[in-house]
């Protein structure tokens, strides 16, 4: 049955900036270090560069600070799979509230090259297994919609 792939990152000291949260810049690397955790979880890879993948495109949005002191809880599953790319929508939480959401597209690359290459039938059935049933990229009808507002905290 196909779920959403969790895992947490920790927030480093060095992420935050000068308001004490972490800062947005930070927010993505933690956010790819979760998807990094996601495609090494792919049987028969020992490592992510083994089936390399480039981010053709990505929209975080920041509904609450991320701060150091709390891992932040990501949720990845597949949107989309298409000939050479797919997409993720993510979602991170942290003390129980959604803190970012968002949507990427990563395409799949020759190594040697760099160019775009057909998904193997083997990376195809594995990203089904993260495509949520139903039509819809949350079984539990938890995703933030698109206008929550910002919450800002002191």
């Amino acid at each position: 049955m196909p779920e959403t792939y969790r895992t947490r990152v920790c927030p480093r000291w060095s992420d935050q900036d000068l308001n004490g949260h972490v800062n947005h810049a930070a927010v993505v690397t933690l956010l790819e270090e979760s998807r990094i955790k996601w495609r090494s979880s792919m049987p028969g890879i020992r490592r992510a560069e083994a089936t390399p993948t480039v981010v053709a495109s990505l929209e975080v949005n920041y509904r609450r600070p991320v701060h150091h002191g709390e891992d932040l809880e990501v949720e990845l599953a597949v949107t989309r799979i298409g000939t050479s790319s797919f997409s993720l929508e993510f979602r991170g939480s942290q003390f129980g509230a959604v803190a970012v959401d968002g949507r990427t597209v990563l395409v799949s690359v020759q190594p040697d090259t760099g160019k775009s290459r057909p998904l193997a039938e083997h990376e195809r059935h594995w990203l089904t297994l993260f495509q949520p049933s139903h039509g819809t990229t949350d079984p539990q009808g938890k995703w933030v919609p698109d206008h929550t507002p910002l919450e800002l905290t002191q």
